[in-house]
């Protein structure tokens, strides 16, 4: 089942809804009212770790280890 993220235009609450179709009838989580609206979601995106290379590029070291410090962001050398 997909999750999607709904507005209440009556109070104004904000919630998330697992539901059975895309198009299936949701209510307001407070209130109960049936104008709510859909939300755009968006995808997460990951962070690099802090030992990464800020780079995420080709390393400038010869060893192949990250010339700024931390750990390998070249293909694990």
């Amino acid at each position: 089942m997909p999750i999607f993220e709904y507005h209440c235009e009556k109070c104004g609450e904000e919630f998330e809804r697992l539901v059975p179709k895309a198009d299936s009838k949701v209510h307001c989580e407070k209130c109960g009212s049936g104008e709510v609206k859909k939300k755009l979601s968006t995808f997460a995106a990951s962070v690099p770790s802090s030992n990464s290379c800020p780079a995420m590029g080709s390393c400038p070291s010869a060893s192949g280890g990250c010339a700024h410090g931390g750990g390998c962001c070249c293909g694990g050398h």
